[in-house]
């Protein structure tokens, strides 16, 4: 359930690009540091976003800005920037990739997902012991949802908000004044990437028989129902004390977390022109 806050690169100025892409490579880097390479495979850009907020409404400072060669590319230096919430970011990211690793294992008996999840237990046992509120949350609602698709629930309102509680577990940082706001937010964006998520896997899940809580939904009617979720997220997030990189932010909100879903509709058009010539 995750990929999908990421930015529109096309609609970015090349600042605008240099400072997403040296932010993600901070995180990678910082992965790599507190939890190991395996941790960095592991990586994804939502992760980003969860900084570029918590960042602006704390006024988080830049602690590390440099270029340096990786693993993922060793001939050339590219940029990076570790700031106040990279690290935490990057234990968010081990939590989470763990847990998706452990609910594949459950789902498909995965081999390769109880390796990974092998290798990432030593970061989540350092970031339940940071962050016991965080990864509570975590473990608490990714059970929820396995007992939702257990009971084959088609009321995509349960599941989407169990998984927006986990999010907004994420965005609610501290107990500071604004925590309850980015709990809010978050909760918003978490239960539109559910129900992203679930949009854009229905005919596979369909075709494979998997639990899907939109299956009894016409797809020409689901996309409303994303735009109602957005909009609502969208208000949230205009109630944040956010000022730094809130062009960015509005590009991942406004037009980023579309791109999975336009590309998924390109791919069906194309399909069905190749079958008609």
């Amino acid at each position: 359930m995750f990929g999908f806050v990421v930015a529109n690169t096309e609609k970015l100025t090349e600042e605008q690009k240099n400072r997403y892409r040296a932010l993600y490579c901070g995180l990678c880097r910082k992965l790599g540091e507190r939890h190991g390479n395996s941790a960095r495979m592991m990586l994804t850009y939502d992760l980003v976003f969860l900084i570029l907020v918590l960042s602006s409404v704390f006024e988080g400072e830049v602690l590390h800005c440099a270029q340096a060669s990786c693993i993922a590319h060793p001939r050339k230096k590219r940029a990076f920037i570790t700031d106040t919430f990279t690290e935490y970011a990057a234990d968010m990211n081990v939590a989470l990739a763990y847990y998706n690793c452990m609910d594949d294992w459950s789902d498909d008996n995965s081999m390769k997902a109880r390796l990974q999840a092998q290798l990432l237990g030593k970061g989540l046992q350092e970031t339940a012991r940071l962050y016991p509120r965080q990864t509570k949350a975590m473990s608490r609602c990714l059970h929820a949802l396995d007992e939702v698709e257990k009971n084959n629930e088609t009321n995509p309102e349960i599941p989407a908000n169990i998984f927006g509680e986990l999010m907004g577990e994420l965005f609610r940082f501290d107990d500071s004044d604004v925590s309850e706001q980015l709990y809010d937010f978050g909760c918003a964006l978490g239960r539109f990437v559910y129900l992203m998520d679930a949009y854009v896997d229905l005919k596979n899940d369909i075709r494979h028989q998997k639990y899907n809580p939109l299956i009894r939904y016409k797809r020409e009617d689901i996309l409303p129902m994303l735009h109602i979720q957005m909009a609502q997220c969208v208000d949230l997030f205009r109630l944040l004390p956010v000022q730094k990189d809130k062009d960015l932010c509005e590009n991942i909100l406004y037009s980023g977390v579309w791109t999975k879903a336009e590309m998924m509709k390109q791919q069906e058009a194309k399909k069905r022109h190749d079958r008609s010539v």
